[in-house]
């Protein structure tokens, strides 16, 4: 069923909001909290929808009725008709003494079937998350996941509310992984930020799909070009700014790569195609297709913290991986790489794939950073080398446009200077250096461009 795409009432939203819609605002002031809140809960019980508001502190239930009272003046109304709703987080999250995702997944269903019984054209739900403890974290994030299944179609709309001050880079990282869209406040603005899950998600499906119905039509090879597109999307996933989100939705074209291929490999053997190259080609689609949602599960798995598989590594060797990596963007970007490796190196107890996550995050920020340049040579440089205390020291210096005053804010959750970005990247790399003992941090690059270094200790048991 198609999502009806509507307006929510909070201007920084605009249209990007829509039934089904599950999304989440960071904040950083009480007031910037009730703002957002009254606007949202406004605009619903003027459209004669169901609200459902779930308060904890910084907020009373008394703030937050006297708030709303104050912009809509007849609420006494929508309170008499049942169709408003203020209760305390700890009582409707916390019934029982202790948070069970289950059962409030299911009290949802109830609640939306009564709803939809008593004839509301719809019901917007928001609620903070101020009573949530650390040991809860990772079952809230399950169920925070599993609750867009209940979204999904329905009439319903969930605006969820983070402090910023209480979320490091992991807790913002599960909770955009979660998410459609994220509502944070950067340069003194209120931003809307799409997800990368969301809009990678609807490009790779149109393009799958697509792309298969050409090579149907066409009776061509599609094996060349799907493992092309496949190697594609595992670089993305490698990204650092876009690995938190892509994992989430990314499996839904991926999947699509396979029902389409089975759905034409049954299309085959009933039609005089008898072409051996292109059924050849379509298995390998679904065999791929089955193959690369093995990958994401395992990059799923990562950023959720299930496991991490640390094992005795050689930097260099992962520095020379991840070039090779982004060899494409390299070369198309005219960049000329210049290594300083430090031979024989002392070996490192880490994740390799983390550490593939914020080397290239940093190798495709430098040369993104150069894309602009076209008045002097466009050179990566990488070193490798052990500092004065022992530990292992990886640098990625560019000739860019440097970081200017923004040196300081970089690392900021949600701050960036691209376009297109989300600006998570450089904090989920820190977070990750800083979970093996390490430390991430930039520096200018004389007279042009950033240097980003970090430090890893050396692996017990190594020659120094």
């Amino acid at each position: 069923m198609a999502t009806e795409m509507r307006k929510t009432g909070i201007d920084v939203v605009g249209d990007v909001s829509a039934w089904g819609a599950h999304f989440c605002l960071f904040y950083e002031t009480k007031e910037d909290l009730l703002d957002t809140l009254i606007s949202y809960c406004k605009s619903g019980l003027e459209s004669e929808e169901y609200c459902l508001w779930i308060v904890a502190e910084p907020l009373t239930i008394e703030e937050a009725r006297a708030a709303l009272k104050n912009a809509v003046p007849d609420l006494d109304r929508y309170f008499a008709g049942s169709r408003l709703e203020i209760v305390p987080a700890r009582d409707w999250f916390l019934q029982g003494g202790g948070f069970d995702g289950k059962r409030l997944t299911a009290s949802w269903y109830e609640k939306l079937a009564s709803l939809s019984a008593r004839g509301y054209p719809g019901m917007r739900i928001t609620g903070d998350t101020t009573w949530l403890s650390k040991k809860e974290w990772t079952h809230f994030c399950d169920y925070e996941d599993g609750l867009n299944e209940v979204i999904g179609n329905q009439r319903l709309a969930v605006l969820c509310t983070y402090p910023l001050a209480a979320c490091g880079a992991p807790q913002i990282l599960d909770v955009v992984r979660t998410h459609q869209f994220v509502l944070a406040r950067r340069h003194g603005n209120w931003d809307v930020l799409e997800t990368a899950t969301l809009k990678r998600a609807k490009a790779e499906l149109r393009g799958h799909n697509e792309e298969l119905e050409r090579r149907v039509v066409e009776r061509t090879s599609a094996l060349q070009e799907a493992q092309a597109e496949l190697t594609r999307v595992s670089r993305l996933t490698t990204m650092g700014e876009l690995a938190a989100s892509i994992a989430h939705e990314v499996n839904q074209p991926l999947t699509a790569i396979t029902n389409n291929g089975s759905a034409c490999l049954r299309l085959l053997a009933n039609r005089n195609l008898d072409s051996e190259v292109l059924q050849r080609a379509l298995e390998e689609i679904v065999a791929d297709g089955t193959r690369a949602s093995a990958v994401i599960a395992r990059i799923r798995a990562a950023i959720k913290k299930a496991s991490v598989e640390k094992q005795v590594l050689d930097m260099n060797e992962v520095i020379q991986e991840v070039l090779a990596l982004a060899g494409y963007e390299l070369q198309k970007n005219r960049i000329l790489v210049e290594c300083q490796l430090t031979k024989p190196l002392p070996l490192v107890l880490a994740d390799r794939v983390q550490l593939h996550q914020v080397l290239l995050n940093l190798v495709i920020n430098g040369i993104e950073a150069m894309t602009a340049v076209t008045d002097r040579p466009r050179v990566l440089w990488v070193q490798s080398r052990i500092d004065e205390s022992g530990h292992i020291v990886v640098a990625v210096q560019d000739s860019g446009t440097g970081l200017g005053s923004e040196a300081d804010q970089v690392f900021t959750p949600f701050f960036t200077t691209k376009v297109e970005g989300m600006g998570m990247g450089l904090p989920i790399s820190r977070s990750l250096i800083e979970g093996h003992g390490g430390c991430l941090w930039a520096e200018p690059n004389v007279p042009h461009g950033a240097v980003f270094s970090f430090t890893l200790p050396v692996a017990h048991g190594s020659p120094s």
